[in-house]
């Protein structure tokens, strides 16, 4: 009965076996420290790897839209069929229903994009504003933002300064001789 060897190579880090069939197994230790540290630090794909993969789904997407399609028209033809107009009117209006649902959450949506409002506080404020026109709702935003003023992406520039309100790069030696200047004219000598 063979016993197991084994022997690491220090200056290579790799781990020689000779398991029970005589098969001789070498692994990289260091390449499993390597992979667990690898796990932590983000991975970026390749753009086209990315891009094929996006393609695959919106193709899948499509072949799946298009099944639901053929089975909505097979059973419309089996209640037509049967003569059942009634099911197939509720059903008619609760699509209509959907889709007015559907462009007025797009179009207030839209409305507080224009306004200045981030992902997060449309999400918020959809449901706040008002109105099945766009009148009604260009109306509701306005109160809306006279209220709750959109989160600004910018610092405000002092009114008289001129200038964007944003610092301009200093160095590090600057730093330090504004530092000395003023500690400096306090010292009597």
């Amino acid at each position: 009965m063979a016993q197991d060897n084994t022997q690491v190579n220090n200056e290579t880090d790799i781990e020689v076996t000779d398991n029970k069939d005589g098969v001789i197994d070498e692994t990289n230790t260091s390449d499993e420290t390597k992979n667990t540290e690898e796990q932590t630090v983000e991975t970026k794909i390749p753009y086209n790897r990315f891009k094929a993969k996006v393609d695959e789904a919106n193709a899948l997407k499509e072949k799946l839209a298009e099944i639901e399609r053929q089975q909505q028209a097979e059973a419309t033809e089996k209640l037509e069929s049967q003569n059942e107009y009634k099911t197939l009117y509720e059903q008619a209006l609760e699509t209509i229903k959907a889709n007015k649902a559907d462009a007025l959450n797009a179009t207030k949506t839209s409305k507080l994009v224009q306004a200045g409002y981030d992902e997060g506080q449309i999400e918020v404020l959809r449901n706040t504003i008002a109105g099945e026109t766009d009148e009604e709702i260009t109306q509701a935003v306005e109160a809306v933002t006279s209220v709750i003023p959109p989160k600004k992406s910018y610092i405000d520039p002092t009114p008289m300064g001129g200038g964007d309100g944003k610092p301009g790069p200093v160095d590090k030696e600057e730093v330090g001789r504004s530092a000395i200047s003023k500690v400096l004219h306090k010292i009597k000598l």
